[in-house]
């Protein structure tokens, strides 16, 4: 395939998502409050005298992109206005209405205003509007392959994802599950992991290593959410796949099946449908809007007859419960999480 016709940076079919990340802060720039009366000189525009000037509208922004050719080829209107309606939808642009009419809403006219609550997000505010796809290439670089071996020999894995420079946090059980590799490679480094450098919670599923050397770059924005039912997610993990060379990512889409339950043993849980393999566990269940509701446990599938159908569902820590573990660890650790306040 020719990559300077369908590489990451493209506007023709299939639409590269690196494009489309670039065409979504474009606009959020363009729409901005705080650039209108600038953007307005930029696309030829006169500003009123006696009021403040209009937002602008979806052709204007075509029109800039055209000016400034920030694009290899100029991007099509369809596909500007399909991106716009997106992120209104979405609610990171703000429609004021329209002054003529226009194919698929280029005279509408919008404002992007950065809230306190959407800067805390960073990158993730814009997953809404770009899909799983931009999801899975935020969170891919910070999961961690936590490998080891079982009782009896055999080698074993579970995932982590980095929520600091030094910290990593997973699942006690896959931390207790094995012996844990004295290297650990995270972010392309190779790390030394000592045993006096896991902190366990004594009584919650939830662990944190510790480790030294060049800092590790966590999940910029990725704030922590309570699960609700009926919530699309994805389960980010690395499973154990036979046959591949190396292991890989894998990201796996269902629902909150309920937000909460209570395990057997009185651990406080939460369902979901989404495929969650031996390996998964620590990994982190991801919103479809961005948000970590909590970390992948173990599957709730059960032992039945052949004469009972049955759907098997996923457990996982609810990222409420994640939040005060972590704390209650009293490694100088907090978690983001979204209290709506």
């Amino acid at each position: 395939m020719n990559d300077s016709l369908f590489g990451l940076d493209t506007m023709n079919a299939p639409w590269g998502l690196q494009s489309r990340v670039k065409l979504a802060a474009l606009a959020c720039d363009f729409f901005s409050v705080k650039k209108t009366a600038a953007n307005h000189a930029a696309v030829g525009k006169e500003l009123p005298v006696k009021r403040n000037p209009e937002p602008l509208t979806g052709r204007d922004f075509l029109n800039y992109l055209k000016i400034k050719k920030f694009f290899p080829k100029p991007p099509s209107a369809l596909r500007v206005a399909e991106m716009i309606g997106r992120m209104a939808s979405s609610g990171l642009l703000v429609s004021i209405g329209h002054s003529e009419p226009s194919i698929a809403g280029l005279g509408n006219h919008y404002l992007y205003a950065l809230t306190v609550w959407e800067a805390r997000r960073d990158l993730f505010r814009l997953v809404p509007a770009l899909g799983p796809e931009y999801l899975f290439d935020l969170c891919a670089p910070g999961l961690v392959h936590i490998t080891g071996t079982s009782e009896n020999g055999i080698e074993v894995a579970g995932t982590g994802l980095v929520i600091g420079a030094r910290h990593v946090l997973t699942c006690r059980h896959v931390l207790t599950d094995m012996e844990v590799s004295g290297t650990q490679k995270i972010q392309g480094r190779e790390y030394v992991v000592e045993e006096r450098s896991l902190y366990l919670h004594p009584e919650i599923d939830v662990a944190v290593i510790q480790v030294k050397g060049a800092p590790l770059s966590p999940l910029k924005g990725a704030i922590f959410q309570a699960p609700v039912v009926a919530q699309s997610v994805y389960t980010l993990g690395y499973p154990k796949l036979p046959g591949l060379r190396d292991a890989s990512v894998i990201m796996q889409k269902g629902a909150v099946t309920n937000e909460r339950v209570t395990s057997l043993a009185g651990e406080r849980l939460f369902l979901y449908s989404a495929i969650s393999r031996p390996g998964n566990s620590g990994g982190p269940v991801m919103s479809h809007d961005g948000y970590v509701l909590g970390l992948s446990i173990m599957d709730a599938i059960g032992e039945y007859d052949a004469g009972n159908a049955f759907s098997p569902h996923y457990a996982g820590i609810p990222s409420q419960v994640v939040v005060a573990a972590v704390r209650d660890l009293d490694l100088g650790i907090e978690l983001p999480f979204e209290k709506y306040e």
